[in-house]
């Protein structure tokens, strides 16, 4: 039976290199080392889930922090729409306001609570009617222009026909000249006005105003402007289409002009 031994010289290595390490290790240093190595061995498992569950605590805590976050800046937003809105509100009625005192016709300020979809016909409602001096025929504007006409009024609510209406009349002459003309409604938030003098000298640009020829609309209100002049059918006049100064259909407060 073969025998098994170690050569001496291998004993001989082994006792110097457990020598070695018992060396090695009666140093501080070295000793601090491998323990801290030692531990730092074993305890790696437990380091590695305790930085884990830190890691997706601060994943949790994030998400709601940007729910959060996301929930102000809506809110941030919508106040800062109602902001925009009131400004824009504030406006329209210091430009209303400046209209009033620059004509000097006594006026009732109404709210548009009700409004025709159809703009080829145009018409709204607005929330002031005899109780409050709005009679029908009163002039109706904005501060850009003559909106329309009341054409029906009750105690508290009144209804207005735009100047862009197929049935609306009007007065009108050539801002800053002595060419006079008939307003009517042409549908599709446009008027034209008519019975131009054929010799006049009237041009693309030019503004339209009310004549004051009617009973119904004082002298002098903003109508449009002058996009296209041809001639009548039996060229004995001229004819021209106005686009109307005022935007005849987002309007929220006018004026009426008793």
């Amino acid at each position: 039976m073969p025998k098994f031994f170690i050569p001496i010289k291998n004993w001989i290595f082994i006792a110097c290199s457990i020598f070695l390490v018992f060396l090695l290790l009666s140093i501080p240093p070295v000793s601090t080392g491998v323990k801290n190595f030692s531990i730092k061995t074993l305890t790696l498992p437990i380091r590695l889930c305790s930085g884990a569950g830190r890691y997706f605590h601060s994943k949790r805590g994030l998400s709601e922090e940007n729910r959060s976050l996301r929930g102000k800046i809506g809110d941030l937003s919508l106040r800062i729409d109602q902001l925009k809105e009131l400004r824009n509100e504030n406006k329209r009625l210091r430009a209303l306001l400046r209209f009033e005192k620059g004509t000097g016709f006594d006026t009732v300020p109404a709210e548009v609570v009700a409004r025709d979809p159809n703009d080829w016909v145009g018409s709204f409602v607005i929330d002031k009617g005899t109780a409050d001096g709005v009679h029908k025929g009163a002039a109706v504007c904005s501060a850009k222009g003559l909106l329309g006409e009341v054409v029906e009024s009750g105690e508290n609510t009144s209804s207005v026909m735009l100047i862009t209406h197929p049935n609306f009349r009007a007065g009108a002459m050539l801002k800053g000249t002595r060419v006079n003309g008939i307003v009517e409604g042409a549908g599709k938030g446009m008027v034209k006005i008519k019975y131009i003098p054929i010799d006049a000298d009237v041009r693309k640009g030019m503004i339209v105003i009310t004549s004051g020829l009617s009973r119904v609309f004082p002298k002098g209100i903003n109508i449009g402007e002058i996009v296209l002049v041809e001639k009548s059918r039996t060229g004995l006049y001229k004819n021209a289409t106005v686009k109307p100064s005022a935007n005849l259909f987002d309007q929220e407060i006018v004026l009426c002009i008793k």
